[in-house]
């Protein structure tokens, strides 16, 4: 998730409102824009316009563009509103800002610090509203009323709870107390994550038949499993003994190990999508296993459906089929992988590279060229759909 609009509405907020404009600032700009559809409709926009430049571009100044890979925007947008908030400081120091946040998306460190205040604001955000609801009435019993209302808002959002949960409160103790946290140190944790999963992997092997080498070997890939834990994981995928629990006695397990943290979340599916088409396809068995995990604990529709559509993709046309081919791509790339060989083919293929070339190497140039183009924008447009 893009924090475009926190950032932008945060400064805004600084420059005419001081340090509260700057939390209400990041609060609306995570609700109001980074949480619905506009993030998306502007990511769109830039892509297109991106595709559009490298479209129309002379090669002789598309080189130069081409060594910047796009990533452009994050500057831009920090020059333009730097300039117009702050002046020549803004400027320089949002142009810099721009670069680390927004054009450096392969940078781990940064995504992240981006994931995190994600989390943050995803899971307080009704105490956060009470404690602007404060600030804008400029009452601190507010603040400290909205704050409180809204924690307890926040929890009854996040758990599902009734009002004053006291059983639930007390089991929400049991898991944050430092006693527990000291008693059950990171190796357990682990250990026990490791069994659940391995438990898990193994019913989902056998959901379509044996357990065969190939999940077995799949699962040891994924989880990186050491020397000293492959008899444990064996135990557990050869035992008869899982026969005796459900799906749903791991399934919650794995809800308990997960439940404050999405991208494991996400992850732990990814992984048990992964060992279930390690057999080359995964089976619908399997598929109705995995959509039941992913209730379980909890997933996000929206994530389950993109897994989906990655390990379980739908046939092709010929004509599409036919795209891939020219762009010399699988059937199953993503956008960054097409997007990025189609820029690299627009290097070799410009017709104006070809100055000196004769008019019969120009026309195939030429032509080639229009294929590229063609079989890229088809391939985007039939993403577009899905």
């Amino acid at each position: 998730m893009s924090p475009l609009g926190k950032l932008t509405l945060a400064l805004i907020g600084a420059r005419f409102f001081g340090l509260n404009g700057l939390l209400i600032g990041l609060f609306f700009g995570h609700m109001l824009v980074d949480k619905t559809f506009i993030i998306r409709k502007i990511e769109r926009m830039l892509s297109h316009a991106d595709d559009v430049i490298r479209l129309k571009l002379p090669y002789k100044y598309y080189r130069y563009y081409n060594r910047l890979d796009g990533n452009i925007w994050g500057k831009i947008w920090g020059a333009v509103l730097g300039a117009l908030l702050f002046g020549l400081p803004g400027f320089i120091l949002l142009f810099i800002v721009g670069q680390i946040v927004f054009d450096m998306p392969q940078n781990m460190d940064i995504r992240r610090v981006k994931k995190d205040t994600d989390h943050f604001f995803d899971n307080h955000w009704g105490a956060i509203f009470g404690l602007i609801l404060g600030i804008l009435l400029k009452s601190p019993l507010v603040v400290c009323v909205g704050v409180v209302v809204g924690f307890v808002a926040d929890y009854q959002r996040l758990e599902g709870a009734k009002l004053i949960p006291f059983k639930a409160l007390s089991g929400y103790w049991q898991k944050i107390n430092p006693l527990k946290l000291w008693r059950n140190a990171i190796g357990g944790e682990h250990r026990r994550y490791l069994e659940t999963m391995a438990a898990l992997s193994a019913l989902l092997a056998e959901a379509d038949g044996e357990v065969s080498s190939k999940e077995k070997e799949m699962f040891a890939k994924v989880f990186a499993v050491k020397p000293k834990q492959k008899s444990l994981v064996a135990d557990i995928f050869n035992t008869p003994r899982r026969h005796l629990r459900s799906v749903e006695v791991y399934a919650g397990r794995l809800e308990e190990l997960t439940r404050f943290n999405d991208d494991l979340k996400e992850s732990s599916l990814e992984n048990l999508f992964k060992i279930a088409a390690a057999n080359v396809k995964v089976s619908s068995k399997q598929l109705k296993m995995l959509e039941q995990v992913a209730q379980i604990i909890n997933l996000d529709e929206d994530v389950f459906a993109k897994l989906k559509k990655i390990f379980m993709p739908r046939p092709i046309g010929k004509k599409l089929a036919h795209c891939y081919e020219v762009l010399g791509l699988p059937q199953d790339a993503d956008m960054a992988e097409i997007k990025a060989k189609w820029k690299k083919l627009i290097v070799i293929y410009h017709p104006d590279k070809l100055a000196n070339a004769s008019a019969e190497e120009k026309d195939k140039a030429t032509a080639k060229m229009a294929e590229i183009n063609l079989a890229y924008q088809e391939i985007v447009k039939a993403k577009g759909k899905e």
